[in-house]
């Protein structure tokens, strides 16, 4: 039976915690949709619940190894926490090339839709056959990618914050008051993301590492929901900006 340690449970709580919040911000952004009728809000959306794929295959494992006292086989851990990233970035460049690049979008997607493809084909070739060219099992819930999927996820970060922070710096230079609040919003939201997914994987060593990691990243969550959707009440918070 596998023992979890106290680290594990409180990372693994903290987790979801996180996985909550990006879901809840996710699934707000894309209702949103009704409302408007612009696909945007529900490429967002489904992108930004997207992004917490790798830390559900942890959660999953960790609710699993408590049920049953075992492990995840690493193949199932893969499946969950990678298989859906190349759709998320499918649809956040969906949405960024509605907003920015509307010219050139066609050229775009295509790339982001073969690359996506490929690592598909790459990914699940090996998952079925020799899933340790991808990831072994590290610890009692925890997961190591080898250098392919962590070029891959590298990719996918680079692609998504620069892609993010260039819009955000667009918005902040309109001339709508509250255009340019959602740009500083947006603009916070993507930094802390940063910060928050190295941390995640460098630094995280220990309880105060472990608490301010995942507070960075929940933070996250909350400035792009005021970055895509401004609520009133931070409306009226920076009436003076808006």
């Amino acid at each position: 039976m596998a023992l979890l340690q106290p680290f594990d449970i409180l990372n693994s709580i903290l987790q979801t915690i996180f996985i909550i919040a990006t879901i809840i911000v996710g699934l707000k952004i894309a209702s949103k949709y009704s409302k408007y009728k612009e696909r945007v809000f529900l490429m967002v959306g489904f992108a930004w619940i997207g992004i917490a794929e790798p830390w559900m295959a942890s959660v999953s494992n960790f609710f699993y190894t408590i049920i049953t006292g075992k492990m995840f086989d690493v193949r199932i851990y893969l499946l969950i926490g990678m298989t859906f990233i190349p759709l998320s970035l499918t649809f956040w460049f969906v949405a960024i090339t509605d907003l920015m690049y509307k010219e050139r979008q066609r050229l775009i997607l295509s790339i982001i839709i073969i690359y996506g493809i490929l690592f598909e084909i790459y990914f699940l070739y090996y998952v079925f056959n020799d899933p340790s060219v991808l990831a072994v099992l590290h610890g009692v819930i925890d997961i190591e990618y080898k250098l392919p999927i962590q070029i891959y996820v590298f990719s996918v970060l680079i692609l998504s914050i620069i892609t993010g922070l260039l819009f955000s710096r667009t918005s902040m230079k309109s001339q709508n008051p509250e255009v340019r609040l959602k740009g500083k919003f947006l603009f916070v939201a993507f930094i802390l993301f940063v910060v928050g997914a190295i941390s995640d994987t460098i630094f995280l060593r220990d309880i105060l590492t472990l608490f301010l990691t995942r507070i960075i990243l929940i933070s996250a969550s909350i400035f792009f929901y005021f970055g895509f959707i401004l609520p009133n009440f931070i409306k009226k918070r920076f009436e003076s900006d808006v």
